[in-house]
């Protein structure tokens, strides 16, 4: 099976719902299936991999797609950028009081360049990632 279905008859307090093999709703249903055993009940999982479970009517939901703005783009951009920076910031630090070079690539070449300075005084790689020898 390669199709979505959900079907509820009026009245009921339950939904039927088919999904296929290998989705993100097959997986979560199965673990809602394993956390709210009262709510969720797997009916059939069927030999291609798809499976039928029943639901309470309320989580079946239908809604737009969330529109968001340049603007709203642009910040949500601006803060993930800052949260790569603080993590590759972290790490750096972290690898400085090692003593391992974080740029190393483990064949004896430091890929820090000219605008990104190694932070490990005492580096360990021999060469820069242009082949420059690098003085120790």
């Amino acid at each position: 099976m390669n199709e979505f279905a959900i079907e509820w008859i009026k009245g009921r307090d339950y939904a039927g719902v088919s999904v296929p093999s290998g989705t993100a709703w097959k997986s979560k249903l199965m673990r809602y299936a394993k956390e709210r055993p009262d709510e969720v009940q797997l009916m059939a999982e069927n030999a291609d991999g798809s499976a039928f479970f029943h639901v309470p009517v309320n989580y079946i939901k239908c809604s737009p797609p969330r529109q968001i703005s340049e603007e709203q783009k642009e910040a949500a951009r601006q803060r993930f950028q800052e949260m790569r920076d603080k993590k590759r910031t972290e790490n750096i630090e972290e690898a400085a009081k090692s003593r391992e070079c974080p740029y190393d690539d483990g064949e004896g070449t430091c890929h820090a360049d000219r605008e990104t300075e190694c932070p490990v005084i005492n580096c360990s790689a021999e060469y820069d990632v242009h082949g420059n020898r690098l003085e120790q």
